[in-house]
Formats: structure tokens, sequence, C-alpha cells
């Protein structure tokens, strides 16, 4: 009887496992519209620029794949139910790269390591020192960037802060996120085209 019985409280929690349903919730970033294409003219000046992206370094706390608010100035929360799709050390790269090749624009730029045959005109290095938001309030992106030549001297350098208002829910806060990546892109991919001219008199 005892055996029969664990035997059915075995099915039992089988069935229950096999009907629960995971409600967690995956968000990845994404180029915005305000990314658009450089001019046609700007265009056929940089065609044969080359960007590569040597370095994007992120706050240890995004190290996770739970979506990270803030809940006070000295408090943070992660969120086991809304998780980021793949790791931020690798989209956020990924996002820039594809925003400064509309931006510059060009269509030879890498992400390191790259290949031998690679040489890059401009190499971009990036720190965030902070990339989080507020549910109902703002999503913040601090960093300090530098962009170096062929030769490794330094072309170009800056120090980037935007707010966007992030909406009351996970999905608009990644969209804010995505639009402060958007305009930290613009302050670099105008530090590349500034800074090689420069270097090209």
């Amino acid at each position: 009887m005892i055996r029969i019985m664990a035997l059915a409280l075995l099915v039992l929690g089988v069935v229950g496992c096999a009907g629960s349903v995971d409600p967690t919730r995956f968000y990845v970033l994404a180029p915005v519209a305000g990314a658009a294409d450089a001019p046609r003219a700007a265009a056929m000046q940089q065609h044969e620029l080359r960007i590569g992206v040597r370095s994007v370094d992120l706050p240890r706390y995004l190290e996770r794949p739970q979506i990270v608010t803030r809940t006070s100035a000295n408090r943070l929360e992660l969120s086991e139910l809304h998780q980021w799709g793949a790791p931020l050390r690798y989209t956020v790269p990924a996002m820039l790269a594809e925003n400064l090749a509309r931006l510059v624009p060009t269509d030879q730029i890498a992400i390191f390591p790259w290949g031998r045959s690679f040489a890059p005109d401009a190499q971009v290095v990036v720190e965030i020192s902070r990339l989080e938001g507020t549910l109902g309030g703002d999503s913040v992106l601090t960093a300090r960037w530098r962009i170096t030549g062929r030769s490794g001297e330094e072309i170009a350098i800056g120090a980037s802060r935007f707010t966007e208002a992030s909406g009351v829910d996970y999905e608009t806060l990644v969209a804010a996120h995505s639009r402060l990546i958007t305009a930290l892109s613009r302050d670099i991919a105008d530090g590349v085209r500034q800074g090689v001219q420069v270097t090209a008199r």
C-alpha cells in the first residue's frame, strides 16, 4: 500500500512538472530608427574606413542574465522572470558595431578578435560605468570612450551620459536601453570621423 501511494505521488509530481509553464521572458537590444545611415556623400568619403571595436567593459552587476533595475540610490534589483536573451558582454559590442556601421558609415567594421588581414584605421575602447533604469522612471547610461589610430596613437576621447524614460514595463525599459546605446554610438561615430580626418591632414 505504501509503495502504491509513493508511486501515485511520483506520477502526480511528474504530471505537475510537465504541465507547468516557464513564465520567464527574454529580451534583446536592437538598433532603433535614430541610428539611420549617414548621408550618401559621407558614405563615399568614408567608404574604405576600417573600424575595430576593441573592447566594451560593463559594470560587474550586469554580468548576469537577469535584467537589473534600480529601486533606490543604493539598491539594485534582479528580476528572475525578465532576463537577457544573450549576455550583454556580447550584445552591447555587437549593437555598437552595427550602429557605427550605419552612422559613420562603413561596411569595414569588426569586433575584437579580428583576423590578421583586418587593420583598423580606428579602434574603439569603451568603459560603461552605469547602465540601468527604474520602472516608471528613467534609464541612465554613463560611459568613457577613446579611439586610437593605426599606430596606437589616441585620436579622440570622450565621456557620455544619457537619460531616457524607461516606461512602466521591462519591454519599454529594454527599448530605452537600446536608445541609450544608440546615443552613445552617435558620440563615438562623431569621434571616429573627426579623429580620422585630423590624422589624415
